[in-house]
């Protein structure tokens, strides 16, 4: 079984509660936002769709064998004509919910999250938990060097890095406020690459989004 992580699934992972379980409340309003975002980038870097001027094209209609890739393509596709990124961003933010399904199946299936079955008030519901905990704890590294500037900056450490703190889990890599305040420092002074730059722009249409969906 291939049990190698997307970007998104690795921000998908340090978003769970690693210790009650469940999505941490810190990050619960904004990770579908960056979910989303995550996931255009890797349909970018993968020639499935392009961005230009803030427009998204699709550049490869076949059909994907992964779960929440079709999830987003399906969309696109049935949509049948191109749309502002800041659009499909605010119209998969409202859907928060299945995306998460999305991603917590698939990462059943790798065996890194396991689910229970709880009850509110006899409504059933699933909790998700970390079950590979050493797996997370690497992405919790991987965020942590990539964050004091030490080793190799890829382009996916830079954007992870970059989701991390627009997700709000900065206090899960540093608990310390101090280091929390260095790691921001260094987000602003990140190298631009053609990926970052491409992630910037979304990050500022994620927050215009944010914006649209809490004004209609």
């Amino acid at each position: 079984m291939d049990r190698s992580l997307k970007l998104s699934e690795k921000l998908f992972c340090l978003a769970v509660n690693p210790i009650r379980g469940g999505i941490l409340l810190n990050s619960s309003a904004t990770l579908a936002i960056t979910l989303t975002g995550s996931v255009f980038v890797e349909l970018m870097n993968k020639g499935l769709v392009s961005i230009e001027k803030g427009i998204v094209h699709l550049e490869d209609p076949t059909f994907q064998n992964d779960e929440v890739y079709e999830f987003f393509l399906n969309r696109i596709r049935l949509r049948g004509k191109d749309r502002k990124l800041r659009t499909w961003i605010s119209y998969f933010n409202v859907r928060g919910r299945k995306i998460q399904k999305h991603f917590i199946r698939s990462l059943v299936h790798k065996n890194v999250l396991r689910t229970e079955e709880r009850r509110i008030l006899f409504i059933p519901y699933e909790k998700v938990f970390l079950r590979d905990r050493d797996l997370v704890e690497s992405i919790l590294k991987e965020v942590e060097t990539s964050l004091q500037g030490r080793g190799e900056q890829s382009d996916e450490s830079i954007v992870l890095a970059m989701m991390v703190a627009k997700t709000n889990l900065l206090r899960r890599v540093f608990p310390e406020r101090a280091q929390r305040k260095e790691a921001s420092r260094f987000l602003k002074n990140l190298p631009e690459t053609t990926v970052s730059k491409a992630v910037q722009d979304a990050i500022q249409m994620m927050h215009a989004a944010v914006f649209v969906a809490a004004g209609t």
